[in-house]
């Protein structure tokens, strides 16, 4: 077996042109990482509410098979490592609370970055706009009816630290129609296609 000899006809890639190549190649990446920046953050505030809004149907779902109520509520961070995370319980003695032997259907931690609050900077139990008071003291609950109506219309509420503000927000009662809305200007807008498109931070 010949081994091949280099010819005028062979050549590989010069330094210079291997370098001209990186050179374009790092251009490229420095250029998409802001838009992968904005992307990546703005898909965790989309993913929360994206997972809240299937917990309320979750829990419609329920109070309407087993005939009783169903509660989807927010638990804010105890500190310790715990990010808060919002979840959705079958209440089958109706009294509003998590009580032994009463299953959680669903609970989903907030990412890295998310918190419970709104566009006027209320965070926590007081980022809740109305739903219906929890007995023990906590955050107002969304409580989920036997026919499928929900007890109080209103919204939870997520921030991120760059000014993004979206809301699950459950109205009106009778039909309890979910929807995921964003915060444009201090006022909470749907993305519907005859709506302004939204703009994130």
């Amino acid at each position: 077996m010949k081994t091949p000899v280099p010819g005028p006809g062979r050549r590989g890639f010069t330094l210079i042109e291997m370098l001209v190549v990186m050179a374009i190649m790092l251009t490229l990446v420095a250029l998409g990482i802001p838009a992968l920046q904005l992307a990546l953050h703005e898909s965790k505030i989309r993913g929360i509410t994206s997972e809240v809004s299937m917990l309320m149907r979750l829990a419609r779902i329920d109070a309407i098979k087993t005939s009783g109520q169903a509660v989807v509520q927010i638990i804010p961070s105890t500190g310790a490592g715990d990010p808060g995370h919002v979840q959705a319980f079958s209440d089958r003695n109706s009294n509003a609370t998590l009580d032994a032997g009463e299953p959680v259907l669903a609970s989903f931690p907030l990412p890295t970055g998310v918190t419970f609050t709104d566009c006027t900077a209320l965070n926590d139990k007081d980022s809740v706009e109305k739903f219906t008071v929890d007995p023990l003291g906590g955050p107002n609950l969304a409580v989920f009816q036997r026919d499928g109506s929900i007890t109080e219309i209103g919204s939870f509420r997520f921030g991120d630290p760059y000014g993004n503000d979206l809301e699950v927000h459950v109205e009106p009662a009778a039909t309890a129609r979910i929807e995921v809305r964003k915060c444009e200007g201090g006022v909470y807008v749907s993305n519907h296609d005859n709506a302004k498109a939204w703009t994130w931070n």
